[in-house]
C-alpha cells in the first residue's frame, strides 16, 4: 500500500466537502494514519461533524454521534444490562447486554466538555484500551476504532474541562479556525442537501496504517530533539526561565510517542521518504498545546499553550 498516495487520495476527497481547511484535513488524516484519537476545536459551523462524518464515509467505516450533556450518563455512552422478557413465555426473564453508541468505527463525541467528570471518564478505558468493561465482562470494540472529540472554546457556563489525564489520550489537539473569504464564498455556494462521500478504502486495510507509519526512518537526532523538546516543557527538567514561570505541568512521555508517530505520518503526507525536524515542528503544536498546563502567572497574561509551544519550538535546537 502507497501511504502517501492514499493520504493524498483521502485529502482530495475531503476537500470536496471541507473547504478552506487544508491543515485541519493534514491532520484529521494524520490521526487516522497513526490509529489515534483527536480533539477538535473550533466555533460552532466550521465543519468539524462534516469532517468526522464524511472521513468515515470515505474510509467505508460505521460513525456514531454523542451529543454530550449535562445529564449524560456513562450508561448512555457504554451501554449495560437490560431486563429482558421472552415473547412467548412472559415469566421467562433474562439479563442481556445492549452496547451504547460507543460501540462503532467513528466516534463523534461532540462537545464532551458538556458532560460531568464521571462521563467523560466513561471514554478513558475505551479510548486507551480500545475495550468496555461491564458487568465484570470485558468486551472489545470495533476495530479499527477513533474517537474524534469537538469543544467549543466560546462558551464556559455549564462545562466541566476534561482532566489532564484523558486529554493525554488525544494524540492530536486539531484547532479548527474560521475558513478565508474566498472560501466561505464556496460554501455559501454548497447545496445543504449533498450526499456524503462513497468509501474508497477497506476498513480492515486501516488496521496496518500505524505499523506502517512506524517503518518511517528517522534519524537519532530527530528522535533525541523531540526527547529534549517534550522535557523542556516540563518545569522541574527544563532549564528555559519561561517554562519554569508560566508552566504548572509538562507534557509526559507519552507526548513524546505521539510526536514521533505524528512526525513520521506528517513525512508521509509531504512524500518525504525520512523524518526531518520540520515535520516535528509540523506537528509539535498540535502534539503538545492540549498536554500543558499554564500556571498562574500565564493565566493573568493571557497567555495560551500556543503561544508556549512556539517559545519552546525556537528555544529547543536539533
Amino acid at each position: 500500500m502507497d501511504l502517501s498516495q492514499l493520504s493524498k487520495d483521502l485529502m482530495s476527497a475531503l476537500g470536496q466537502k471541507v473547504l478552506g481547511q487544508q491543515n485541519v484535513l493534514e491532520e484529521a488524516v494524520i490521526t487516522v494514519l497513526c490509529q489515534g484519537h483527536a480533539l477538535l476545536t473550533g466555533s460552532p459551523g466550521v465543519a468539524k461533524t462534516t469532517l468526522v462524518r464524511n472521513l468515515a464515509a470515505v474510509l467505508g467505516c460505521g460513525h456514531k454521534r454523542i451529543q454530550f450533556t449535562p445529564d449524560l450518563t456513562p450508561y448512555d455512552i457504554l451501554g449495560g444490562e437490560t431486563l429482558q422478557f421472552d415473547e412467548h413465555r412472559p415469566e421467562i426473564r433474562r439479563l442481556v447486554f445492549q452496547p451504547g453508541p460507543i460501540f462503532t468505527s467513528f466516534l463523534l463525541a461532540d462537545e464532551i466538555n458538556r458532560a460531568s467528570p464521571r462521563t467523560q471518564a466513561a471514554l478513558l478505558e475505551a479510548m486507551q484500551e480500545r475495550q468496555v468493561s461491564s458487568s465484570g465482562q470485558t468486551r472489545k470494540l470495533p476495530q479499527p476504532f477513533y474517537v474524534f472529540a469537538t469543544q467549543n472554546p466560546i462558551e464556559n457556563e455549564g462545562t466541566f474541562p476534561l482532566p489532564e489525564a484523558q486529554l493525554d489520550r488525544f494524540l492530536l489537539n486539531i484547532e479548527v479556525p474560521y475558513p478565508t473569504y474566498e472560501a466561505e464564498v464556496q460554501i455559501a455556494e454548497m447545496s445543504a442537501a449533498q450526499e456524503d462521500l462513497v468509501a474508497k478504502l477497506d476498513p480492515a486495510l486501516l488496521l496496518n496504517l500505524r505499523p506502517m507509519v512506524e517503518k518511517i526512518p528517522m534519524d537519532k537526532k530527530i528522535l533525541e530533539g523531540i526527547v529534549r523538546l517534550v522535557r523542556n516543557s516540563r518545569p522541574e527538567s527544563t532549564h528555559l526561565g519561561l517554562i519554569k514561570e508560566e508552566v504548572a505541568f509538562g507534557a509526559s512521555p507519552r507526548a513524546s510517542q505521539a510526536l514521533k508517530i505524528a512526525s513520521q505520518a506528517a513525512a508521509i503526507l509531504s512524500g518525504d521518504a525520512a523524518v526531518s525536524w520540520k515535520h516535528v515542528q509540523r506537528m509539535a503544536p498540535a502534539v503538545l498545546r492540549h498536554r500543558l498546563v499554564l500556571g498562574f502567572k500565564a493565566q493573568a497574561r493571557q497567555r495560551t499553550t500556543a503561544e508556549i509551544v512556539h517559545e519552546l519550538l525556537k528555544e529547543t535546537l536539533l
